[in-house]
């Protein structure tokens, strides 16, 4: 026992005693059952964790799952996002070139129908000008119409006077012939030729007076030829007017729309680069792009609106020209029924003439072959002879009662024409052949009354023709006297006179190649070509002025402009803007119903689209912002400040200045 063990327990005493072993063994069986029950426990503490570890492990990885799947997603949703906004880009590229081609095209078209505006303007007012020369001749030619039509009843009053007289002379005539053995036949062939003077003189008035009416008949025609296609020309360039008036009313529409949508894509394209702002921007921009598409369709809605109206409008306006037109058919047709009331007459009047004309050459004749036979009376001759002559002025003075019945059945005839009454034509009525040896009683008493009031007449007259040369004798001396009249070497009353001799000499010769043609032809279709010649020669006369009164307009104008541009200068100095004057589009003289007003202290680029600028309308006290959106929300911001509350436009025109020139300092 003296020797040690190699074991790892405690060695005792041999000395120990058998009951501390004991109690030893009993503590350490006790320990060792503890420890194997807290193992137990430990080893199931460790199954139940190790159980619940994995199920939190599956749950886990079915969570890891889920997330992959969920990321995998929204990397394609965001590849796809991408994807769209690119598209995007490329269709607002490609949109925003379409539509500056398309603007630069409307651009191009809005230059080349204002330059046709203007032109169509232009001839539009010099349409209108003469349109209104041409109305104010016709009713000046009208008006001489009337006079000439009563004028034409005079003149038929004074035919039938004269056919009276012509009655009343043939049968002074055949008395004449009755009493060709007494020695008062002289006086009375006299008293025929005086009358027949008198008679010739009538005619060529009356033929005067008929060639005038033919004259100004043929100017009446040309007149209204000219008005016709005159009024033609006007309706077309109003239609021209009012497409040109539509075309820029859409011309400035689309620019609205152009300004304001690119103004907007301007604005939310500018900003950082991170990905977040980006697609906060892109998400804001399609939803302004729907309602944009939106707003467009509400606006196509009203344009068809619009487009029904103005359809209405254009068959209310077809309807009122048709009522119109109905209105004045009738006063068109008793225009034409007098027209042709008067082309009646005046052909009545040309046959009336013709006629007259013939009964005076028979009266002429007749009176000359009376002479003749007296003459040949009055010589003594033996009586066989003076038989054979009055068998032969038996059978002359029957010819002529034969001819005088002929006369006058014709004379009834175009009587009867002209009164439209048909009357059965009247039978001749022959005297009974005037023989030498027949005796007849008549009044020597009337006759002899009727020639004196027939010298007395004439004595008058004789006075009257003295009175009248006195008068020719002393405006003759009076012109003959020399006068000395400085003259300038240009004198434009001079060429006015040389102008006005130039007419004159134009209106004689067409005046007698009026006469020359219708005294020579009955029946007329051709107008001489001295009328064209002087119709010519007012068209230049017209067309001189037209070139003066342009001359000076052009001249104005020019003064105006340079009078106007230094006032600008002036303006912009001292006040801060620059005014330009636009014109209207309905009336181009007038140039102050709208202005534009460009600040001096805002940047001019050049570009029309670009540049910021106040619109202000008189007529209508419309005062419109344009050019970039801060400038816009500048001026509605100062107009409700300024306009809306004080009702003070030089207070915002000068707090714009002023706002604009803080802006202006701060960027520099």
């Amino acid at each position: 026992m003296s020797q040690r063990s190699s074991s790892p327990f405690v060695e005792f005493r041999s000395s120990d005693s058998k009951g501390d072993l004991l109690e030893r063994i009993s503590k350490l069986e006790y320990e060792n059952g503890a420890l194997r029950t807290e193992k137990r426990l430990l080893e199931q503490s460790s199954d139940s964790s190790k159980k619940r570890y994995e199920d939190l492990l599956s749950r886990k990885n079915e969570e890891l799952a889920a997330l992959q799947g969920n990321f995998d997603y929204v990397f394609n949703q965001r590849k796809e996002l991408q994807s769209k906004l690119q598209n995007q880009k490329d269709i607002a590229g490609k949109s925003s070139s379409d539509s500056l081609a398309e603007s630069s095209t409307l651009k191009k078209e809005n230059r080349s129908l204002k330059q046709q505006l203007d032109r169509l303007e232009r001839s539009y007012n010099s349409v209108t000008g003469k349109c209104e020369h041409l109305r104010a001749d016709l009713n000046r030619e009208l008006t001489a119409n009337d006079q000439y039509r009563d004028q034409v009843k005079v003149l038929e009053k004074e035919i039938s006077r004269l056919s009276q007289l012509n009655d009343d002379l043939t049968e002074r005539l055949r008395m004449a012939k009755r009493q060709s053995e007494n020695g008062s036949v002289i006086k009375t062939a006299e008293d025929l030729r005086l009358r027949n003077m008198s008679l010739q003189q009538t005619n060529s008035q009356l033929q005067a007076k008929v060639d005038s009416l033919l004259q100004h008949k043929t100017s009446v025609e040309l007149l209204r030829q000219k008005c016709a296609s005159l009024s033609n020309k006007v309706e077309s360039l109003e239609s021209a007017d009012r497409r040109a008036t539509q075309s820029e009313i859409g011309r400035l529409e689309i620019k609205a729309k152009f300004d304001e949508y690119f103004g907007f894509l301007a604005q939310n394209l500018e900003g950082g680069d991170d990905a977040e702002s980006q697609d906060a921007k892109v998400s804001s921009l399609l939803s302004d792009y729907r309602g944009l598409q939106n707003k467009n369709l509400v606006l196509y809605d009203k344009l068809n609106q619009a487009q029904v109206s103005i359809t209405e409008l254009t068959q209310s306006g077809e309807q009122l020209i048709a009522k119109l037109e109905q209105e004045l058919e009738p006063e068109n047709r008793k225009l034409k029924e007098e027209l042709e009331k008067a082309q009646a007459e005046l052909k009545e009047l040309q046959k009336i003439k013709l006629l007259n004309t013939r009964e005076i050459e028979f009266l002429r004749r007749s009176v000359k072959e009376l002479d003749a036979a007296l003459l040949r009376k009055s010589s003594a001759s033996p009586e066989p002879e003076d038989k054979d002559k009055s068998q032969a002025t038996n059978q002359y003075l029957s010819n002529l009662e034969k001819l005088v019945d002929d006369y006058k059945k014709e004379i009834e005839t175009l009587r009867q024409e002209r009164n439209g009454v048909s009357v059965a034509p009247l039978a001749p009525t022959k005297r009974p052949r005037i023989l030498e040896d027949d005796t007849h009683v008549f009044n020597t008493k009337t006759l002899r009354n009727e020639n004196i009031e027939l010298l007395s007449k004439v004595k008058g007259l004789k006075d009257e023709v003295s009175i009248l040369k006195n008068k020719l004798d002393a405006y003759d001396n009076a012109t003959t006297q020399t006068t000395h009249i400085l003259e300038l070497r240009k004198n434009p009353f001079n060429r006015d006179q040389l102008v006005k001799q130039e007419t004159l000499d134009l209106l004689r010769k067409e005046n007698e190649a009026l006469i020359t043609k219708f005294v020579n032809n009955a029946d007329v279709e051709t107008v001489p070509m001295a009328l064209f010649a002087r119709q010519e020669n007012d068209k230049e006369n017209l067309q001189n002025k037209i070139d003066q009164l342009n001359k000076k307009n052009s001249r104005l104008t020019s003064v105006y402009t340079d009078k106007s541009k230094k006032i600008m200068s002036l303006v912009s100095k001292f006040f801060g803007y620059s005014i330009e004057f636009v014109p209207s589009p309905m009336n181009p003289n007038d140039l102050c119903s709208k202005m534009k007003l460009y600040s001096k202290f805002q940047n001019r680029n050049g570009k029309e689209s670009e540049a910021c600028y106040l619109t202000l309308d008189v007529h209508t006290k419309d005062l419109k912002a344009h050019g970039a959106y801060d400038f816009r929300n500048l001026c509605s911001e100062l107009v409700t400040q300024w306009v809306n509350e004080k009702d003070s436009i030089p207070c915002f025109l000068s707090a714009l200045n002023l706002r604009l020139y803080q802006n202006k300092t701060t960027n520099s």
